[in-house]
């Protein structure tokens, strides 16, 4: 009788154990920059209302940093700064207490110049549940165990990247890839495993581009996507072979300073290219000067059909449109629509594979946006850099749910798992729950 009771108990905990790490390996996590390959799409049902008060599950208080932060199974990482330390870190919070577990730091001889409204902290982490990468422009490339033991680093010089290194790295299947920027601009892949150089592609065309690399499958070769970015026209949405850093095709004469991540859906690329941006003094300064000059300019967010070799005709664009491009957050691909979200608090929302404009409107929201766009449950979250999150209905109609002010600037891009919104706010990181 003892020794039934023995067998059962095990096979219990062996059941257990198993629902446990099935559920690791099968829910829908956030590694990286706007999640699973950066879609901004996530799973359960998230609060529509929420504020300091209200449906907060934890807040923690952080050091400073734009970084966003990426979750896999009970964790959550992110990076930050400690600007009266000049320390730069990587951080890992309990997702169900936002007690910190481990802060891991890295020893910098300068920090890198950034623009006023980013940070030194300003490269979202990547997981692969396993271990953490984190990208600083001012040390390097770091691997930690997910109980924040070193396993590897690669130091690189700082890249004199006018606005600041605030490209993500990505796992793509064994490899880390990074779009390195500055003077030294190269497209990198690691083994995820020991840092290990895989290869690595010149970029020195595209010196400022501040995108996420994609990673997709395309005509049966896994493909990074990256959308290059600089002060001078003629720039490309490349698209390379993930194995060996080649270059399999692109498109050109776009125009610079493109800041966004695409996305991809319905077998297109969606990207969003702004031109030069003025700098919010100029605008405030001249808002009529403002207005002409960006009448005249010659952003776009466009639909492209993906190529197999060389540079792609012009028929590869699906469609093209001048209204609606957003200064630095990615579009939104959800439910056979994108969204995109311009300052002031302006949405467009159009059919995916035509282009054609569903609707535009305010969203109640005033300020300027560099976070980007989040979608679940049928809901669209989008924050401004004044602090509020407002919550869309992802219908064919304008509906606002509902406004949500919080206790101050939001500039990283929120996650959602399993029912829960994560923001991280310029004091906090908050979780929030029905």
């Amino acid at each position: 009788m003892k020794r039934i009771c023995c067998i059962s108990l095990m096979a219990f905990v062996l059941l257990s154990s198993f629902a446990v790490f099935a559920q690791q390996f099968s829910k829908e996590w956030w590694p990286q920059f706007r999640g699973p390959n950066s879609s901004g799409i996530g799973g359960g049902r998230p609060p529509v209302h929420f504020d300091p008060n209200k449906n907060v599950q934890w807040k923690t208080a952080i050091k400073s940093g734009i970084s966003s932060p990426i979750v896999w199974g009970d964790r959550i990482f992110m990076t930050e700064f400690d600007r009266k330390n000049k320390q730069l870190a990587t951080l890992c919070i309990d997702r169900y207490s936002g007690k910190i577990i481990w802060r891991q730091t890295v020893k910098t001889k300068e920090i890198e110049k950034v623009h006023e409204i980013s940070s030194p902290a300003g490269s979202t982490p990547t997981t692969d549940g396993e271990r953490v990468y984190a990208y600083f422009g001012s040390y390097g490339l770091v691997c930690y165990d997910i109980d924040g033991n070193l396993k590897w680093e690669i130091k690189m010089p700082i890249p004199e990247n006018p606005y600041g290194a605030v490209s993500s790295p990505i796992v793509a299947g064994d490899f880390v890839v990074l779009n390195h920027q500055g003077n030294d601009s190269y497209l990198l892949a690691v083994n995820r495993l020991n840092g290990q150089t895989i290869w690595k592609t010149d970029r020195s065309l595209f010196r400022y581009g501040w995108s996420t690399p994609v990673h997709w499958r395309h005509d049966g070769i896994d493909e990074i996507l990256v959308l290059g970015g600089d002060f001078q026209p003629n720039q490309r949405l490349m698209a390379y072979n993930l194995s060996d850093g080649t270059e399999r095709w692109w498109i050109g004469g776009l125009p610079p300073c493109g800041k966004s991540t695409p996305v991809v859906g319905d077998g297109l690329i969606f990207l969003a290219v702004p031109d030069i941006i003025l700098e919010p003094a100029s605008e405030k300064k001249d808002p009529e000067a403002a207005e002409r000059f960006y009448a005249n300019n010659s952003a776009r967010i466009m639909a492209v059909r993906p190529g197999i070799r060389g540079e792609l005709n012009r028929d590869k664009i699906v469609w093209s449109e001048k209204r609606g491009v957003p200064g630095v957050p990615s579009p939104l691909y959800y439910n056979g629509h994108l969204y995109t979200f311009k300052n002031g608090g302006i949405v467009f929302c159009r059919t995916a594979k035509t282009g054609e404009l569903v609707y535009r409107g305010r969203i109640g929201a005033l300020g300027y946006y560099y976070s980007s766009p989040v979608a679940a449950d049928n809901k669209i979250y989008i924050a401004s850099a004044e602090g509020v999150v407002v919550v869309l209905d992802a219908g064919k109609q304008l509906k606002i749910l509902s406004t949500n002010n919080l206790d101050s600037a939001i500039l990283a891009t929120p996650a959602i798992v399993d029912g829960n919104l994560y923001v991280r706010t310029e004091d906090y990181l908050y979780a929030f729950e029905n």
